[in-house]
């Protein structure tokens, strides 16, 4: 344990001030190490490397310099499995096996620890010193790392002040690591505006909002068929495919994703308080189904000249009022929509087989278009669909060829 006298004063300051975790990361973590160096510590780099929960992306990682300022850096899953950071004392560190490294960086080492401590003798580093407070699990734990250009590198004083230090910012980092990793999750779960919604304390069972959208319902061709013939990795790895194809398409043009269904995909593009709302959420969920498919006519070309199954996909859009909103069981909760346009979306997508097209659209959308859109279209004709009373006019765009 350090005595209290040991504790940079003005730094823990700051990570014990209400505002502390209310500002960005970058300046909170700029403001210590300036003040840290205000202080008298001679901290010329400093780092530390947040964790968090999120599907692609496994940590930030902050890095200051006196020469280059702050960097904030994402580190994705295959940045963190190459070699630069296998070989790293942060991996130690994360792993749990390690709390504190200390490397005295010398230039005429013939051979150091790790690569790092080469690249910081290259720059005139004399020390390094890099601490994390032990937890459960490795996004529990972020940490942080100090470099000086002093001769002779920290002193004992020096190092117990940064220690001394190190359990309270620790602390603070794991909150943000926290913060970070519930948006991440729900962002990745439910989409970006249910997880706002959400983390807004909309979380009761009935909670829901009548909203106005473009809805998107996406299927995946011969499917059926397919999980009959492939194994289950294949048919994952197809999955895979055409889901992120769609996904792609549908958040270019700010949709949300709300539910995969089996090998279905349902969107929504609300229609929002502008004047001509109604033919900007079409015509964004248009191009959208455009760009999936043409999405995956590129992979599907690419998967065939491997050997794979085919990719193909049919598309419908429809406009129409939807509850938007928690549905479920008293504590097994669904974000989503439910509605008449929701099903009926449905049930216009299974007229692409049938129109020989992968997308179609409801004449209540298709007349929201402006010319510039309407004129990709062709007129499909007239169609009874499954549990409506009245047959619909729908628009489809022409099959290739």
């Amino acid at each position: 344990m350090y005595e209290a006298s040991q504790l940079p004063a003005a730094a823990a300051a700051l990570l014990l001030s209400p505002n502390a975790t209310r500002q960005p990361l970058t300046d909170l973590f700029l403001s210590v190490t300036l003040a840290l160096r205000a202080e008298g510590l001679p901290i010329d780099r400093a780092g530390c490397s947040v964790p968090m929960l999120h599907p692609e992306q496994r940590s930030t990682q902050l890095i200051w310099t006196a020469e280059a300022g702050m960097r904030a850096i994402p580190r994705t899953y295959s940045s963190v499995n190459a070699a630069i950071f296998t070989s790293s004392p942060l991996r130690r560190l994360f792993e749990g096996q390690a709390d504190l490294i200390r490397e005295r960086i010398h230039p005429d080492d013939p051979q150091r620890a790790y690569p790092i401590l080469d690249e910081l003798a290259a720059e005139g580093f004399t020390d390094y010193l890099a601490a994390t407070t032990p937890g459960d699990h490795p996004w529990e734990r972020a940490p942080v790392s100090w470099a000086t250009r002093a001769p002779g590198g920290f002193n004992t004083e020096q190092i117990d002040r940064l220690l001394a230090l190190q359990s309270l910012l620790s602390l603070v980092l794991s909150l943000y690591a926290s913060r970070q990793s519930t948006r991440a999750l729900l962002n990745t779960y439910l989409g970006a505006d249910a997880a706002s919604r959400v983390l807004d304390g909309h979380i009761r069972r009935g909670d829901m909002v009548n909203i106005e959208a473009a809805v998107c319902f996406c299927d995946l061709r011969n499917f059926t068929l397919l999980s009959d013939q492939l194994s289950q990795a294949e048919l994952l790895d197809l999955l895979h495919d055409a889901f992120g194809a769609v996904v792609g398409a549908v958040e270019d043009e700010r949709g949300e994703v709300l539910k995969f269904i089996g090998d279905a995909v349902l969107a929504v593009f609300r229609v929002g308080p502008e004047e001509d709302a109604r033919t900007q959420a079409v015509s964004r969920a248009l191009r959208a189904a455009q760009s999936a498919i043409n999405r995956a006519q590129a992979i599907d070309t690419t998967r065939q000249a491997v050997g794979k199954s085919p990719l193909s996909i049919g598309l419908s859009v429809h406009l129409g009022p939807v509850a938007y909103g928690n549905i479920g069981g008293p504590t097994r909760l669904d974000f989503t929509v439910i509605g008449k346009a929701v099903n009926v979306a449905s049930r216009l997508e299974g007229l692409c087989r049938v129109v020989g097209s992968p997308l179609i659209l409801s004449d209540d959308a298709a007349q929201h278009l402006d010319e510039a859109h309407r004129a990709a279209l062709v007129d499909a004709g007239t169609h009874a669909l499954k549990g409506l009373p009245l047959p619909m006019r729908v628009w489809a765009l022409p099959a290739a060829g």
